[in-house]
């Protein structure tokens, strides 16, 4: 992916784009990750960060899973302020991710204070302390993921292009999670060697039928749909047929 936005060798070598430019370049990175590889999506976030004056980028997925999280996550700039706050996810209840599965609006941790807006504590945990837009981003229609785009800065004043840019940067956290989503489906597809007649099955659970009328609208037996259900299950790593819908639905397959 070629750069769209100039990155001068010190600060003050060529000015920051004005904010129509930077809005006009950040879409055009939004609209590219429709076919970006790993490499590519990160070096969107990275360009996107400098764009908005942030020195530390992270995007996390996170996939809710009974009493656990998972995450995946892509990091640029500052791999270990990137990596404290990753830690800070994993270490338990965290009122980021809390805010992010109650609200998609955007939220600013300042350092200066001793709480953020509703409650959502300052990041002294890390070193050194930074003001922080915390972008929470919708999961997709019938999925459970959610996504969090993170762009820190040392106060405020720093994130001020990322503020005047936000329906852009909304649009990025978005972005990101439909990219996120795509590879994880592309990944079960080709791990569970997923076909067009085992999603057919799926639908069919998720509407609520059972394996009598599924049988019936398939032209097959009933114990012949249990076998099928048996093996998919196994080859999605999962226990049952409702796990298997729900995991699918998750990767947008449903």
């Amino acid at each position: 992916m070629e750069p769209l936005l100039d990155e001068p060798d010190c600060p003050g070598d060529s000015p920051r784009p004005s904010p129509q430019a930077a809005a006009f370049e950040l879409c055009q990175l939004v609209r590219s990750l429709v076919v970006a590889d790993e490499a590519s999506a990160i070096a969107a976030l990275e360009l996107a960060a400098r764009a908005g004056g942030a020195d530390a980028a992270l995007f996390v997925w996170v996939i809710p899973d009974d009493d656990r999280c998972w995450y995946r996550s892509i990091a640029a700039l500052d791999p270990e302020w990137s990596a404290s706050a990753l830690r800070r996810l994993h270490s338990g209840p965290c009122t980021w991710l809390a805010h992010a599965a109650r609200s998609s609006e955007p939220l600013l941790v300042c350092p200066s204070l001793d709480k953020g807006e509703e409650g959502i504590e300052r990041d002294d945990a890390l070193d050194p302390p930074r003001a922080i837009w915390l972008i929470p981003a919708p999961p997709p229609r019938g999925s459970d993921v959610l996504g969090i785009l993170m762009l820190a800065g040392k106060d405020e004043q720093q994130l001020d292009a990322t503020s005047r840019l936000m329906p852009v940067y909304r649009a990025l956290a978005l972005g990101l999670t439909d990219w996120f989503q795509r590879q994880g489906r592309n990944e079960l597809v080709q791990r569970a060697h997923l076909t067009d007649r085992d999603l057919d099955l799926l639908r069919y659970e998720s509407l609520g039928h059972g394996s009598k009328r599924i049988a019936s609208a398939l032209n097959a037996e009933p114990k012949t749909i249990d076998c099928r259900f048996h093996r998919l299950n196994v080859r999605l790593g999962v226990a049952n047929r409702r796990d298997a819908v729900r995991l699918c639905q998750r990767y947008g397959l449903l």
